[in-house]
């Protein structure tokens, strides 16, 4: 076998990524199998990766510890990153996006990043800079180190804002918004001026989310200021701003049924309430009623507005609606014009009962209805005398007599010669009161000195209303 001498280059990869070419050695002799085995075995090793890389032969390490930086905006950085031997090379990234190889920048972006000295210099610290931060070894098998940088604000409020500037209609809906910056991201508490302070919102104020607080159907009591306050590590801001809640009129009538006849002049008493004064109307089923008209006569002034109804046929009564409008929103309330008598004031005291009737046409029946509720029984007829004199107004008294003890239901009942009207049913509670025992003596057989005393329990019954439920 003959053996041919052959030059073969290989080649090693040192710390600094270069590759050396060397040819073979000219000494070995292949021929001798002990030599060919010594520079196999060399070259073997020579091949074999580190498990440190090396730098002129001198294995390179990081000396520095992974650290967490926390930083605040605006502030210089620097990210240690101490090597030996110092001759090594390192890369800086940011999450794992390279920005430095050795001196070398990178990244265009990185305007504000240098490097000095292995570490990484960070000017002008923005919020952006938060991330992790990489410091590599440029040899053999990548050594590095990560640092996490954190990157802390002071809170500040960009804008508090609500709904149309503050200004809202009673009834709609109130979103209040605060932006803020921070970081950490700042922790934000509403709360709203009251006689004696502030006074945080609750939970039942309103729907909360990360920086805003919405009120639905905002009410009168909803105006007022409210705060945004906010804070974190670094301290903490507040802000403030006006709600003004502009009210719809709110229409109040003085009587909503009242009784009059054919050819009575009836008054239609009607106000409304909260400024500015409203625009006021009237109107007959739903119909507009003109001032011009002879049946009826306008007389407002500023929230008060007065109708003066004269009735020239049945078709005459009926129900008539006062109007109240601003530029908020409009409300109105209803008032039965009757020929049927109106009953008002039912009260209770002791076994009597009063109340009020209202009618121009003449009286026909009164009734008192009972009923005992707890037997669940039917409803008894108690019939009360008519008044002696002829009016239109007539208070009447009526006193319950014979009436056993227990809870009843009770409901007066007026005709007049048009129809029935009745009240709405008023519960009340009667009860037997005892009395206490009397002593008596009497003398027997003419012996002024014999008495006798007697016990006489009093079987007399009293009536008393305890309550009207």
């Amino acid at each position: 076998v003959t053996l041919r001498r052959i030059h073969l280059p290989f080649v090693t990869r040192n710390p600094g990524h270069t590759v050396q070419r060397r040819d073979a050695d000219e000494d070995v002799n292949y021929d001798d199998p002990q030599m060919a085995a010594d520079e196999a075995s060399d070259y073997d090793t020579q091949n074999t990766e580190n498990d440190e890389p090396e730098v002129g032969g001198v294995h390179a390490v990081i000396l520095t510890q992974p650290t967490s930086y926390n930083v605040t905006i605006g502030r210089t950085l620097r990210l240690e990153c101490n090597v030996e031997p110092d001759s090594a090379v390192v890369q800086w990234y940011k999450n794992n996006v390279s920005y430095f190889l050795g001196n070398m920048k990178t990244n265009p972006e990185a305007v504000r990043f240098s490097v000095s000295s292995k570490d990484l210099i960070i000017k002008d610290v923005e919020k952006d800079d938060i991330g992790e931060y990489r410091c590599e070894l440029v040899a053999g098998n990548p050594v590095s180190i990560t640092h996490h940088v954190v990157v802390w604000e002071k809170p500040s409020i960009q804008k508090l804002s609500a709904t149309n500037g503050g200004s809202v209609v009673e009834g709609a809906d109130l979103l209040l918004t605060c932006d803020v910056s921070g970081l950490p991201p700042p922790q934000i508490v509403w709360s709203r001026e009251i006689d004696n302070g502030n006074q945080r919102l609750k939970e039942t104020d309103g729907e909360f989310s990360a920086n805003s607080v919405f009120i639905r159907n905002v009410r009168k009591d909803h105006a007022g200021k409210y705060y945004c306050y906010i804070f974190n590590n670094l301290g903490s801001s507040q802000a403030e701003i006006n709600v003004n809640v502009a009210v719809k009129p709110r229409v109040h009538v003085h009587k909503t049924i009242v009784n009059s006849a054919v050819n009575v002049e009836a008054v239609l008493q009607c106000s409304a309430h909260d400024e500015p004064n409203p625009h006021m109307r009237w109107y007959k089923d739903g119909r507009l009623i003109e001032d011009s008209s002879s049946q009826y006569a306008v007389s407002t002034s500023g929230p008060q507005s007065n109708l003066t109804v004269t009735p020239r046929a049945d078709q005459d009564f009926g129900t008539f609606t006062c109007e109240a409008e601003n530029q908020h929103g409009k409300h109105n309330r209803s008032i039965e014009l009757v020929q049927s008598p109106v009953l008002e004031d039912l009260e209770v005291a002791g076994p009597k009962l009063s109340w009020t009737v209202h009618s121009h046409q003449p009286l026909e029946n009164i009734e008192i209805q009972l009923r005992d509720v707890e037997k669940n029984g039917d409803w008894t007829r108690v019939d009360v005398p008519l008044p002696k004199n002829k009016s239109h107004k007539y208070d009447i008294i009526h006193e319950l007599s014979n009436i056993e003890p227990g809870k009843y239901e009770a409901i007066v009942k007026v005709k007049n010669s048009n129809s029935w009207r009745s009240t709405e049913p008023v519960n009340l509670e009667i009860v037997l009161e005892a009395q206490p025992y009397i002593h008596t003596a009497s003398v027997l057989g003419g012996d002024a000195h014999s008495i006798r005393s007697s016990t006489i329990l009093a079987s007399i019954a009293s009536y008393l209303l305890v309550r009207m439920l």
